[in-house]
């Protein structure tokens, strides 16, 4: 042990409580005090610490760079060089991440020499915490990535449904027209018409064309829809208009889609026929519940529609003896794209009933519904005329 150092004879005894490891050490980088959290790190005892060179405690390999660093930090010209970090493979335990600061330095009055105090910690903890956090990042980045790729292909696909959609109703429209073109050039020519072999056969035809371009329009009109809610692009905008004349001009246009034998009547059974909603919105709402109720209705059975207005809200009832909804799975019967299963062999999107609940909602609705497999379903929309806080049933 080196013959000239500063340090008071209670130097250890003080800094033994210390939880960081507290090393004194003479211009050469010798040990001349150290504590016991020190000397635990560096698993020496204090008469194999005392007088060893700093470096020789760890790793061969660690040699030049801690010597290195200790000349570094002796450096008066230098107020801060850092710390060293290491990672050493402790008898006690697996490999540790030791953390050496060099930085206090001083200089004795009476004998003009400089003394280090270094401080040693054991960092793993603190490390391992750091990457764990770094890990965290990386992945909350990865995540953020895969929801920007995410809502990047969700843009795409509402701009490719809404584009598609458009560029699909432009040619149904055409067709349609012409349908009717080629309806009206025959009735024009009664004679030959009346007389042709094929008539009725042709009528047939006529009739499937219509009702494929009705349907193929409706689930058009679905995805449009979709694409608009999705985009925040549906706004409530209502105005006053008669609802039984709107819902009967739609009944008329469902006639084309029934099935053999169905029956499709409508009640309004209020003297007031006059409401304040969203007229499109309505459209869309009874568009739907009837492709629904057609759709999911065998032949010859009944479908109902009624409406009723009262003084504070609306009702809209639509009432079939379709194939029902198992009680099971009732409750995802809002959900997107969700089908029954006794009815998937029965084609359709699986979106009409969550559109219609978007749009009850802007309109400051409900709907509610009462469903018994093999029975039928019967779906209750009411529109309330005040704020939702104060709706009444």
């Amino acid at each position: 042990m080196p013959k000239n150092h500063v340090y008071s004879e209670n130097f250890t005894s003080i800094l033994n409580d210390f939880f960081h490891g507290i090393v004194l050490l003479d211009n050469l980088g010798r040990v001349l005090e150290i504590n016991k959290a020190g000397l635990l790190l560096l698993n020496a005892k204090p008469e194999e610490a005392l007088g060893k060179e700093i470096d020789l405690f760890f790793p061969k390999k660690y040699n030049t760079l801690i010597a290195n660093y200790f000349i570094t930090c002796s450096n008066e010209n230098l107020k801060d060089y850092g710390k060293l970090e290491l990672e050493v493979f402790h008898p006690d335990r697996e490999k540790i991440v030791i953390e050496l600061d060099f930085n206090q330095n001083f200089v004795t009055e009476n004998n003009n020499k400089v003394y280090t105090i270094g401080v040693i910690n054991d960092i793993t903890k603190r490390k391992d915490l750091e990457k764990e956090i770094d890990k965290q990042k990386k992945s909350n980045t990865d995540i953020l990535n895969k929801l920007e790729k995410e809502q990047e292909l969700n843009d795409m696909k509402s701009r490719f449904i809404s584009i598609a959609s458009h560029e699909f109703r432009t040619p149904l429209a055409g067709i349609l027209s012409s349908m009717d073109l080629i309806e009206r050039y025959l009735a024009a020519e009664a004679d030959q018409w009346n007389n042709f072999v094929h008539k009725e056969k042709i009528k047939t035809h006529f009739v499937k064309v219509k009702k494929s371009v009705k349907t193929l329009t409706n689930t058009l009109n679905q995805f449009l829809s979709l694409s608009k809610l999705e985009e925040g692009m549906l706004e409530f905008k209502p105005e006053k208009f008669d609802i039984e004349t709107l819902i009967k001009e739609q009944i008329e246009e469902f006639l084309l889609l029934k099935k053999n034998g169905q029956a499709i009547s409508y009640k309004h059974l209020s003297d007031n026929k006059e409401v304040f909603l969203d007229s499109n919105m309505i459209r869309q709402v009874v568009n739907n519940l009837m492709s629904n109720a057609i759709k999911y209705t065998p032949e010859n059975k009944k479908i109902e529609l009624t409406t009723k207005i009262y003084p504070k809200k609306i009702e809209l009832i639509i009432k079939d003896e379709g194939y029902g909804i198992p009680k099971a799975e009732q409750k995802n019967l809002f959900n997107r794209f969700f089908r029954a299963k006794n009815v998937i062999n029965i084609q359709g999107t699986g979106l009409g009933l969550n559109i219609i609940k978007e749009y009850v909602n802007l309109m400051n609705g409900d709907i509610d519904f009462e469903s018994e497999e093999n029975k039928g379903s019967t779906f209750y929309i009411t529109f309330y005329k005040s704020n939702s806080s104060n709706r009444i049933k």
